[in-house]
C-alpha cells in the first residue's frame, strides 16, 4: 500500500469536511457550547420546578384525627388543612386536595379474652393512611410534607409516653444508625460519571462518523463523484484506507470534543448540584489518556463497518436506512454501563462495544481491573480488523459500486405493477433480503402469538405455535413466490453415507454442546436454575408421556425450523455468501431464535447444534440431513431425562462426564471426515447447486 496514496485521499476528505461550516459547527463547536448551555438550564429550571411547587401550601385533607393532630398539622406552613370531607380517593383524583391522611380510631381496650377480635392494634398505636396521585408532582409533594408531619407528631407521642412512664427519651431507641460514606468526593464523582459518561462518548464516537460515512460513500455515489475517484490510476484499497481514515478521524473528534467540553463543564462549578451532593467530576490525566486511546480502534470499528454498508447504497436516503439498525444495535446494549450489580468480567470485556463501554466505565471509577480492560481493548482491536477487510471488500466490488447488484430494488410501477413482476419473475432461490424479511416477519408473530399460544394453551399452544408460525409460512412463502421449492428448501434425497455421518455429528455434537454450556455456567457464575422449567418440560414419567416429548420437542421442531433455518434462510444466503459464512449467519439467527427473558445460555449451545446442522446440509445439499440431526439431538435429550441410568453418560455426581465429551469430540470428528466433500467447498456457489 502506497501510504502517499491514503494520505492525500485523507487530506482531501478532510478537507472538504472543514470546509462544510455546518458538519464542522455540529461536530465541534455545539458540543463545546452545548453542555455548559444545558447544564445551567436544567439547574435553573430544576429551582425554578422547586420554587413553584412550594410557592403555595399544600393541600392535604385528613379525617378520623382528633382535634390535637389537626391543630399539629396546620401548624406546617407548608402545609393547609382541608377538612375530613374531602378527603377521599374521589377528591385527590379530582385535584380538589393533593393528598388525603386517613387515621384509623384509637382502639378501645379489650377484655384479654377477647383480643383476638378486637379492631385495631392492642397496644394502643394509631394508624394512618396517606392517599396521593403518583402522576402528579403536586401530590408528590403533599405526600412527602405530610408523610414527615406526621413521623414527627409520632416522635412527640412517643416522647410524651417515656416521659410520663418516667424513662429516658432513648430508651425507644436502644441503637442508633448512621451512614457514612468513606468514600471522597472525587471518588464518589468518578463512580457517576462512569455510569453515564461511557455511555455519551460512544454514541458520540458512533454518531461523529455516523454522517461522514454516508457522506463519503453513498453522497458521492449520489453526486456522481465516486466513479471519478475511482477512475484515478490507484488500487481501490488505498482509496478506502484514506475515507476509512478521514471518517475515524472525524468520529474521535466529535469524541473528545464531547469529553472535553463535558470535563471543563463539571470542573468549572457551576455544576452546582453536584457540590451539594459532596461529589467532585474529576477524570485524571492518565485515565483521559487511557480513554482517548481505546477511542481509537472504536472509532474505527465504527467507520469501517458505516463505510462498508454505506457504499452498498445508492442514495444518502438510503444509507441512513441502511445504517440506523446497525446504529440502534451498537448503541441500545450500552445502557448495561448503567446497571447496578453487573461486574465487569472478561465474558463482558468480549462482547462488541459494550465491552469497550465497561471499560471507560470502571477506568472513571478508578478501579478498572487488568484482564478484562486487556481484553476488552484487544477485541475491539480484533473487531476493527474485522470490519475493515468488510469495507474494504465493498470498495473493491464493481457491482457494488456502480450499482447493478442482486439487492436493487425495482424501481417504477405501482405496488401492482411491483407485485406482478415479482410473482412472473425467474423461478429460483430467494434473495438474502428477502428471506431476513421473512425470519423478520415470523419472528414476531412467533414472539408475539407463539408466546400466546404456549401461554394459554401450553403444550398444545407450543405444537400450534411450531407448525402454525414456523412450517406454514416457510412452505407458504416458497410456494407463493417465484421460488423452485426443491431449490429453496433443498429438497434432495441424502445418500447412506450422508445419514450416517449425521447421525455421527449429531451425536458427536451433544456432549460438547454439554461443555459449551458448562463453560458459560462457569463464566458466568451459576444460572443452572434457568434451565430448570425446560427440564422440567422435557422429563417424562411414563412411556406415554415419553412418547408424546418425542413428537412434541424431537420431530415437530426438527420439521418446522429447519424448514425455515436450514431450508429458506440458509439456502438464501449461499446465493451471495460463501459456504461458511451462510452457515455460520444461519446459526447465528438460530441461536438468537431461542433466546428467552430466562436465560441467554441457550444461544451458544443452540447456535453450535445449527452451525454443524448448515454445515451437513452446505456439503450434502439436503435438508433432511438436518431434520435427521435435529430429532435426534432433541429425542437425546428427552431420552436422558427418561432414564435415569443414561443420565450417568453426562455428568458423574455434580461434575460434567469428562469421559462422554472426549468421546463426543471423537465421533463428531470422524463423522464430519465421513461427510462427502464438496468439488469447491470455497465457492460462493448456491448451496442448491446455482441459480
Amino acid at each position: 500500500m502506497r501510504w502517499a496514496t491514503v494520505r492525500t485521499v485523507l487530506a482531501k476528505e478532510l478537507r472538504e469536511t472543514i470546509r462544510d461550516r455546518r458538519t464542522l459547527f455540529m461536530m465541534l463547536v455545539l458540543p463545546t457550547l452545548l453542555y455548559p448551555a444545558i447544564l445551567v438550564l436544567v439547574q435553573q429550571l430544576a429551582i425554578f420546578g422547586q420554587k413553584r411547587l412550594g410557592a403555595e401550601p399544600a393541600k392535604v385533607a385528613v379525617a378520623g384525627a382528633d382535634a390535637a393532630l389537626v391543630r399539629w398539622m396546620d401548624g406546617d406552613s407548608a402545609i393547609r388543612v382541608f377538612s375530613a370531607e374531602s378527603a377521599t380517593v374521589a377528591a385527590v383524583r379530582e385535584g380538589k386536595v393533593e393528598a388525603a391522611v386517613l387515621v384509623t380510631p384509637t382502639p378501645t381496650p379489650t377484655p384479654a379474652s377477647a383480643q383476638g377480635q378486637a379492631r385495631g392494634p392492642a397496644d394502643g398505636s394509631r394508624r394512618a393512611r396517606i392517599l396521593f396521585d403518583a402522576s402528579d408532582d403536586r401530590s408528590r409533594r403533599a405526600l412527602e410534607l405530610a408523610d414527615a408531619r406526621l413521623d414527627a407528631w409520632g416522635d412527640t407521642l412517643l416522647a410524651a409516653r417515656l416521659r410520663g412512664a418516667g424513662l429516658p427519651a432513648g430508651f425507644a431507641t436502644p441503637l442508633a444508625v448512621a451512614d457514612s460514606s468513606v468514600a471522597t468526593a472525587e471518588e464518589a464523582g468518578g463512580y457517576a460519571l462512569g455510569r453515564f459518561l461511557p455511555l455519551i462518548l460512544v454514541m458520540m464516537t458512533l454518531l461523529g462518523a455516523f454522517y461522514p460515512a454516508i457522506d463519503l460513500a453513498a453522497g458521492e455515489k449520489e453526486r456522481g463523484t465516486l466513479e471519478t475517484l475511482l477512475t484515478a490510476p490507484v488500487p481501490a484499497h488505498e482509496i478506502v484506507a484514506g475515507k476509512f481514515a478521514a471518517v475515524a478521524l472525524i468520529g474521535m473528534a466529535a469524541a473528545v470534543a464531547n469529553l472535553a467540553s463535558m470535563l471543563l463543564t463539571f470542573q468549572s462549578g457551576i455544576f452546582r448540584f453536584g457540590t451539594a451532593a459532596q461529589i467532585r467530576f474529576t477524570l485524571p490525566a492518565s485515565s483521559a489518556l487511557l480513554v482517548l486511546l481505546a477511542l481509537v480502534p472504536l472509532a474505527v470499528l465504527f467507520a469501517a463497518v458505516f463505510l462498508g454498508l454505506a457504499v452498498r447504497a445508492q442514495s444518502f436516503k438510503e444509507a441512513q436506512n441502511a445504517l440506523t439498525p446497525a446504529q440502534l444495535g451498537a448503541t441500545l446494549p450500552l445502557f448495561i454501563v448503567t446497571l447496578p450489580g453487573i461486574d465487569f468480567t472478561p465474558a463482558l470485556a468480549l462482547v462488541p462495544v459494550v465491552g469497550v463501554a465497561m471499560f471507560f466505565r470502571e477506568l472513571m471509577a478508578g478501579d478498572a481491573p487488568l484482564v478484562p480492560s486487556l481484553l476488552a481493548v484487544l477485541a475491539t482491536i480484533g473487531y476493527a480488523a474485522l470490519a475493515l477487510a468488510f469495507a474494504a471488500r465493498a470498495f473493491g466490488r464493481e457491482e457494488v459500486l456502480f450499482g447493478g447488484g442482486s439487492g436493487q430494488a425495482a424501481k417504477g410501477g405501482g405496488w401492482a405493477d411491483r407485485m406482478r413482476g415479482w410473482r412472473t419473475a425467474e423461478r429460483g432461490i430467494p434473495l438474502p433480503a428477502e428471506a431476513m424479511a421473512f425470519i423478520a416477519g415470523i419472528a414476531l408473530l412467533y414472539f408475539h402469538l407463539g408466546t400466546r399460544l404456549q401461554g394459554s394453551l401450553g403444550e398444545r399452544g407450543l405444537l400450534a405455535s411450531q407448525w402454525l408460525l414456523l412450517a406454514l409460512p416457510a412452505v407458504a412463502f416458497v410456494a407463493l413466490g417465484p421460488y423452485d421449492a426443491r431449490r429453496a428448501l433443498a429438497i434432495r434425497a441424502p445418500s447412506g453415507r450422508t445419514l450416517l455421518a449425521a447421525v455421527m455429528i449429531a451425536l458427536g455434537g451433544i456432549p460438547v454442546g454439554w461443555l459449551i454450556v458448562w463453560l458459560e455456567m462457569r463464566m458466568f457464575q451459576g444460572g443452572v436454575e434457568s434451565l430448570v422449567p425446560l427440564q422440567e418440560l422435557l422429563t417424562a414419567a411414563d412411556t406415554r408421556r415419553a412418547l408424546w416429548l418425542f413428537f412434541l420437542a424431537a420431530l415437530t421442531p426438527a420439521v418446522c425450523e429447519e424448514l425455515v433455518f436450514r431450508g429458506v434462510l440458509l439456502q438464501s444466503l449461499g446465493r451471495e455468501m460463501r459456504g461458511w459464512k451462510a452457515v455460520a449467519l444461519s446459526a447465528a439467527v438460530f441461536g438468537a431464535f431461542h433466546l428467552s427473558f430466562e436465560t441467554a445460555l441457550r444461544f451458544l449451545p443452540t447456535a453450535f447444534i445449527g452451525l454443524l446442522m448448515g454445515w451437513v446440509v452446505w456439503h450434502s445439499r439436503s435438508l433432511f440431513a438436518s431434520m435427521l440431526m435435529h430429532f435426534v439431538n432433541n429425542a437425546f435429550v428427552v431420552a436422558l431425562l427418561w432414564q435415569p441410568a443414561l443420565q450417568k453418560l453426562a455428568f458423574r455426581g455434580e461434575e460434567l462426564s469428562w469421559p462422554t465429551v472426549a468421546a463426543g469430540a471423537l465421533l463428531l470428528a470422524a463423522g464430519l471426515r465421513l461427510l462427502p466433500r464438496r468439488v469447491d467447498p470455497s465457492a460462493p456457489t448456491p448451496l442448491t447447486g446455482g441459480v
